[in-house]
């Protein structure tokens, strides 16, 4: 049997992993840069490109926290403990996945790919068959947090009113980027 079907499958679902995830992180930009329209943060600076996205989620977090008491958020307060905890698991499983060394050229089943993987002794390396479907129900599930993110954006928009509306961060997600080298 040849690779090549599951080479394409895990080519296109890594492919899929980083857009969806940096369409993950232009959404938790607009959210930053939304709350730093609001005059309540508006002698903050920010060189968001520079942060980490780890502190990206806590600084987005610290924002919103920061425009709204936790008695105003109601339950968009634990929506935002909730989104935040998934965006950072989603960025570790977004590293576990992209990181890895596919050797998709090793004969294997259909659906199954090899990666090299670190023993359990760290003194080699050992051949691990991944099932690309844990790939692409990784896609699903960033695309899901990315959902969860535009929703959250749009109930504080709708709510408070002192956050820029979806709109403004569809047009940001518009926004061509170039690819820095």
């Amino acid at each position: 049997m040849s690779p090549l079907p599951n080479k394409n499958r895990l080519y296109e679902a890594l492919g899929q992993i980083v857009v969806s995830f940096k369409t993950l992180e232009q959404g938790i930009d607009g959210l930053i840069l939304a709350c730093m329209k609001s005059p309540a943060t508006q002698g903050k600076t920010i060189l968001i490109d520079q942060i980490p996205f780890p502190q990206r989620v806590n600084s987005m977090s610290e924002l919103v926290r920061e425009l709204h008491r936790e008695y105003e958020l109601g339950a968009l307060n634990q929506t935002l403990a909730a989104l935040v905890e998934r965006c950072v698991s989603c960025e570790q499983q977004r590293n576990n996945w992209i990181r890895s060394y596919w050797v998709p050229e090793v004969e294997s089943a259909i659906g199954t790919v090899m990666r090299l993987r670190r023993s359990a002794d760290s003194a080699g390396v050992r051949l691990e068959p991944v099932d690309i479907v844990e790939l692409e129900n990784f896609i699903v599930v960033l695309n899901a947090t990315l959902a969860y993110l535009y929703g959250f954006h749009q109930k504080l928009a709708a709510n408070f009113k002192r956050i820029e509306g979806i709109q403004a961060l569809e047009s940001l997600l518009r926004i061509p980027r170039l690819v820095k080298d």
